[in-house]
């Protein structure tokens, strides 16, 4: 781009001299016409050809002049994107007034309301990431010229994100830098906290990736993967002053080499955060010579500038569409809230049935089949499934699906399977207990749990089986939830809730008060 309006500048300059020189013979001619007729006149003339010339040089070396630097224009967001933000903060605001949990919803609506303080103010969020003690905690003291953080020779010295307001010079509005967690930390908490730095990356409108070598793999996965969001990002070199030049300028050259068409070259820096003490010999005026350690100042100049520069041409497209990124993230983490608060209703409501059916078999053995098909029991749990989800579900509608599932069970085999496995379970772990009823209420009741858990699924994505229809879904749940060990535990529970409630009836005879 730059290159073509050069040489479209060189040759309307090849014009301009042709021009110039026929018009200087013009010029000449028509001033010797005048000063026939008066001198004044042509003195005049001449006065007035001077001031167009010296107007149109200083135009013609202004061009030169802003054709040889880095265009500073800053490019202006699309209206679509700006509008696109507004849009999807309003959407945000509706999905986070359906979460029940009150801190969630207001660590939701907290961070929707810095969303659109960021909107309205001119704001840049430079997020500095890394693998943990590359010098990120560093680079921000250095950067903010003080210490706002501890600098360990360990990792995971950094436990969460921290933000420091940061004015830059040349840039018009407030940066906000944010400290975050290392990649790759080992102990607990470790991948937790770099979970929590990915969040955090995601949501920069600029990108300080800090290193202090060559790119390893778990360094170089999460830049690029930052790289395909769109996410502009500086990788900042950083601890220079520990390595010999060549060396330096050989870790730069494959830095930019490996990151060709993710990263520009001009955006992989070298800086010496906190460059390490120096030894120097110092003559006293005595004469001694005394050994003192000389602390160099960061060298932060060119990332400073890199900065600057980025902000000042790019930073209302990267905010604009940060702001996008963000809203739309933040939609997403309510959506997930409501669909967790919703699965663990769910799960609620298909443990009450599941205990439900499980009492009612014991108390009253009666063939499956016959309890699976006429069950109201099973029937009210998939209509407070359906609540739960939000889904109005008429009668008709939950007799049929509640049939359909009947059918596909007796189809699979999987009343005769968990019968003979729950059987198996109670011999060898409850011998000499009569397990007829018991056999077939455990039986009962993780179908239930099947179905229930099927049926979760099913309102989970808008009334939709997935592929393979019910009977997909209903072998997937069943894979999921046969172990052996979970069938065992599941059969103890029943027993213990059916002796708990034989022992408190021993307690409490029929007709005789507590």
């Amino acid at each position: 781009m730059r290159m073509s309006r050069w040489l479209l500048a060189l040759a309307l300059s090849a014009v301009a001299l042709g021009a110039a020189a026929w018009l200087f013979v013009s010029i000449g001619e028509m001033h010797d016409r005048l000063a026939r007729h008066s001198g004044t006149l042509a003195l005049v003339f001449l006065a007035l050809v001077g001031a167009v010339a010296v107007a149109s040089a200083a135009a013609a070396v202004r061009l030169f002049w802003v054709l040889g630097r880095t265009d500073p224009r800053p490019i202006k967001p699309p209206e679509d994107v700006i509008r696109a933000a507004e849009v999807q903060a309003q959407e945000a605001e509706g999905v986070i007034t359906k979460v029940r949990d009150e801190s969630v919803r207001a660590d939701l609506n907290a961070e929707l309301a810095t969303l659109r303080v960021d909107r309205e103010r001119r704001r840049f969020h430079v997020v500095v990431f890394g693998t943990g003690s590359a010098g990120k905690t560093s680079l921000i003291n250095a950067l903010l010229g003080r210490d706002v953080g501890a600098t360990e020779a360990v990792m995971g010295t950094t436990r969460h994100g921290e933000e420091h307001t940061h004015t830059l010079e040349g840039v018009e509005g407030t940066v906000l830098l944010t400290d975050t967690p290392g990649l790759s930390e080992f102990g607990q908490g470790g991948a937790m906290r770099e979970a929590e730095a990915r969040d955090l990356a995601a949501r920069a409108d600029l990108l300080l990736f800090v290193v202090d070598h060559d790119l390893i793999r778990a360094e170089y996965e999460p830049l690029t993967a930052l790289a395909r969001q769109g996410k502009r990002s500086i990788v900042v070199l950083n601890k220079v002053d520990r390595l010999v030049d060549q060396d330096r300028d050989a870790i730069l050259a494959k830095l930019r080499e490996r990151l060709t068409g993710i990263v520009p070259r001009d955006d992989v820096v070298p800086v010496a955060a906190a460059p390490r003490p120096t030894l120097v010999r110092v003559t006293q005026p005595d004469g001694s010579v005394q050994t003192v350690y000389d602390v160099e100042p960061p060298d932060l100049g060119a990332l400073e500038d890199r900065i600057a520069a980025i902000l000042r041409r790019e930073g209302d497209v990267l905010r604009a569409g940060n702001l996008l990124l963000r809203a739309h993230l933040l939609g997403k983490k309510a959506q997930e809230q409501i669909a967790q608060e919703r699965r663990e209703r769910a799960q609620a409501v298909v443990d009450k049935f599941q205990w439900i059916t499980a009492g009612t078999v014991f108390t009253n053995p009666i063939p499956a089949l016959d309890l699976l098909a006429n069950g109201a029991v099973q029937l009210q749990m998939i209509s407070e499934i359906a609540t739960v989800y939000g889904v109005e579900i008429t009668s008709n509608h939950v007799r049929m699906i509640g049939l359909q599932m009947i059918q596909t069970l007796l189809k699979l085999g999987m009343v005769e399977a968990a019968t003979s496995l729950i059987a198996g379970l109670f011999k060898s772990s409850f011998v000499g207990y009569a397990a007829g009823g018991a056999v077939q209420a455990v039986s009962m009741a993780y179908l239930t749990h099947i179905a229930g858990q099927t049926f979760i699924e099913y309102f989970a994505h808008g009334q939709s089986w997935g592929d393979g229809g019910m009977q997909a879904a209903l072998v997937r749940q069943f894979d999921l939830n046969s172990r052996a060990e979970f069938l065992q535990e599941f059969a103890k529970q029943a027993i213990a809730r059916v002796l708990s409630q034989k022992a408190k009836a021993g307690r409490h005879p029929a007709g005789k008060g507590s």
